[in-house]
């Protein structure tokens, strides 16, 4: 499973090399419509879930390091 910035760069890339890009689609996704109570989007939830794991091991890496 890849992960974080190196996932990222094959999404870019791949979105650059595809000629039929459906940009409508991309925008419909980042639609603000589907927002919960306390104003956080679910794709907000779903990346700071994914930032989380990261921010933990940087915090335990300067920690050991100290």
């Amino acid at each position: 499973v890849k992960k974080g910035r190196h996932r990222r760069y094959e999404e870019a890339r791949a979105l650059k090399q595809n000629q039929d890009l459906d940009l409508d689609s991309i925008f419909d996704s980042l639609e603000i419509g589907d927002r919960e109570v306390d104003g956080d989007s679910p794709d907000f939830d779903r990346w700071a879930d994914e930032n989380e794991d990261g921010a933990d091991e940087a915090l335990e890496e300067s920690s050991e390091t100290a």
